[in-house]
């Protein structure tokens, strides 16, 4: 009777097993799916990162524009007070002169 248990349970320790693997396996498989859809996820992330990065460059370009637009403004303005004052000077200067 002993060797008959002894059988029986190595029967019952071997269904027990091919059952691990096969749980196992179908572990792995879903493993290997998982990694599968992270690459993909990765792959997808960087070309974000990319494009993130591009209309960030474009929004710095378009924020630029104003600031470099008004600098120029403000130097023609300058230059045309700049310019009516030195004028004002010389024909007050000249009609001094032509009075004397």
């Amino acid at each position: 009777m002993e060797l008959h248990e002894r059988v029986a349970k190595l029967e019952a320790d071997e269904k027990n097993i091919f059952h691990q693997l096969t749980e196992i396996k179908d572990e792995v498989k879903d493993i290997r799916r998982l990694t599968n859809a992270v690459e993909k996820i990765a792959v997808k992330t960087e070309s974000i990162d990319s494009k993130v990065d591009e209309m960030g460059a474009r929004i710095s370009a378009v924020e630029r524009e104003p600031s470099d637009s008004f600098k120029h403004y403000k130097r023609l303005i300058a230059g045309a007070v700049i310019s009516a004052a030195v004028s004002s000077i010389v024909v007050a200067i000249l009609a001094l002169v032509m009075q004397v």
